[in-house]
């Protein structure tokens, strides 16, 4: 695993070449934090794409992508449809979920959030294979006997004729703006982008709009590793061990259970939650219930605590 806490673009634990035979224009995968804990979650890599590449027609036969577009566009195809995900957007894909990935702009950048796959691991270990056997690595039986290792399906027929369909049409695609649930209270916007019942309960994941000088804060008891992906603007990061640091646009903040800290936006700053294991919907829904039914219980600390303690949620927000 990773032991930095300010992970920069930079950072990486293997930079992993996909194409390797040079028959296309490459691509680039590197790999930042390997999986942990129960389910397998925050394993997070990133790919480069350039026009042309794609990721042929397959399905995993477990485990869970979240994927954000951090720059450039990619055509994404599923089920007979395809939309454009754009820098922002977030494509989720389930297990079963018929799926396929084309560039359309040069340096698309792919930022994957996985749960239960170990695909990178698996990367790694076909590059290996790759060296070794390199004259019989493309056979097509050296293939099938091999190419099924990570619980993936790959399609051996063309991909079906997709429809084009706005992105908001595609069920796995969620737009920069799109929201299951939305939340505001001053300094700042929650967006639920994925739900804990399309993750079997793993997790969820949130995209956290703060205003500059807002500030995130959580106790050494926190039971959870956080994460977080700055997607635009800068944050100060001060921890209880006496560590700060200034995370900026592309950088990961992963902090480790019992750490206590805090994050304060120095701008108009996005950020990505992925690995949100505390219960933060069913938080967010009785805040909002305080809010229109009990607005005196929002500014009792003891108060907020405790419906905290109650939903496995540790992240203090500074406007409550």
């Amino acid at each position: 695993m990773h032991t930095k806490l300010h992970i920069t673009p930079e950072d990486d634990l293997a930079d992993i070449d996909e194409i390797p035979d040079g028959s296309e224009p490459r691509s680039r995968c590197r790999y930042f934090i390997e999986p942990y804990g129960q389910y397998g979650i925050n394993e997070v890599c990133e790919a480069n794409y350039y026009v042309g590449n794609r990721v042929p027609y397959h399905e995993h036969l477990s485990g869970f992508e979240t994927f954000l577009v951090d720059g450039g566009a990619l055509e994404v195809l599923t089920l007979s449809r395809k939309a454009v995900a754009r820098k922002g957007d977030i494509v989720h894909i389930t297990p079963f979920t018929p799926h396929s990935i084309h560039s359309i702009e040069d340096n698309s950048i792919w930022r994957a959030f996985h749960q239960g796959l170990w695909l990178t691991k698996f990367m790694i270990e076909e590059r290996d294979l790759r060296d070794r056997h390199w004259d019989t690595f493309f056979d097509p039986e050296f293939k099938r006997d091999t190419g099924e290792r990570n619980g993936s399906k790959w399609f051996d027929y063309a991909l079906p004729e997709c429809e084009d369909v706005a992105p908001d049409k595609l069920p796995c695609l969620r737009p920069y703006d799109f929201a299951l649930a939305e939340y505001s209270f001053e300094g700042i916007t929650l967006r639920l982008k994925v739900g804990r019942w399309e993750t079997l309960g793993a997790k969820e994941v949130w995209q956290l709009f703060l205003s500059g000088g807002y500030k995130l804060s959580w106790e050494k008891t926190h039971p959870y590793s956080l994460l977080y992906d700055v997607f635009s603007g800068s944050v100060r990061v001060t921890l209880e061990n006496g560590e700060t640091f200034i995370a900026n646009a592309r950088d990961l903040i992963h902090i480790p259970k019992f750490l206590g800290g805090e994050i304060e936006a120095l701008e108009d700053t996005v950020l990505l939650d992925p690995g949100c294991q505390g219960y933060l919907t069913r938080f967010m829904d009785e805040v909002n219930h305080l809010k229109q039914k009990e607005p005196a219980k929002l500014r009792d600390r003891e108060h907020i605590r405790a419906v905290m303690r109650k939903n496995d949620y540790n992240v203090l927000f500074g406007s409550l």
